[in-house]
């Protein structure tokens, strides 16, 4: 069983140097891509400087994702988002799940400076079943396919592939308590009610069937990606 570390990037330069520096060098990731969404020059020379391998791809996570995984090989996923925080415990553990295969899941999210917002992240997340973007989501390739592939859609495309997993593996989520980090920057600009009133304003309208690219729109309207 291999592993690969799948990186979605849309003008992300500063944060993918940071991130890839932290993860050169280690043995659990056998290969490591880096999927562009804005097909920048100075992107895929920060790939091509730290051993990963590059690929092109339409704008919108879901389609990015979907596009990496096309040039992995059969074994585990791990997607990070490049302003991820990687801790060492997190490692140790996904060398262990990553040989392992056959299941797919999440780890457990830490904001610095909002400790119970992550909390009532990951807790909701351990009772849905239901993974985000920001908690690092992984899974086993043949699984994924079985369950239909990733979600392309531009977004919601963590909640949709959940679901897919959810409903033929359920008894294969794996929530793990080890953290990754993520910016608390979205959080610090729009204020911490207003971001959580957004996202469930979000997440229902696409419940309802609100089509995702409309709701792309929406949310990256007049927001740098």
């Amino acid at each position: 069983m291999t592993g690969a570390v799948i990186i979605p990037v849309f003008a992300d330069d500063s944060a993918l140097e940071v991130l890839l520096q932290c993860l050169r060098g280690q043995s659990w990731a056998v290969v490591i891509v880096v999927v562009d969404g804005a097909d920048l020059a100075s992107t895929r020379t920060i790939a091509a400087a730290n051993g990963c391998q590059y690929v092109r791809s339409l704008p919108g996570r879901g389609r990015q994702i979907r596009s990496a995984i096309e040039v992995v090989s059969d074994g585990m996923c791990l997607v990070l988002h490049a302003d991820a925080l990687v801790s060492e415990e997190m490692k140790s553990v996904w060398s262990v799940v990553s040989r392992s295969g056959d299941c797919w899941g999440r780890f457990d999210v830490a904001i610095a400076g909002l400790p119970v917002i992550a909390v009532m992240m990951n807790l909701r997340s351990r009772l849905t079943k239901i993974c985000t973007g920001d908690q690092a989501m992984f899974f086993d390739t043949k699984l994924l396919r079985e369950a239909g592939g990733f979600s392309d859609l531009s977004l919601m495309e963590d909640i949709a592939t959940s679901r897919r997993l959810k409903k033929f593996f359920p008894k294969k989520y794996m929530p793990l308590k080890e953290t990754v980090g993520a910016s608390p920057r979205r959080w610090r600009l729009q204020g911490v009610v207003r971001t959580i009133v957004s996202m469930w304003c979000y997440r229902l309208r696409f419940f309802f069937g609100a089509d995702a690219d409309e709701l792309y729109r929406s949310y990256y309207s007049g927001k740098t990606r």
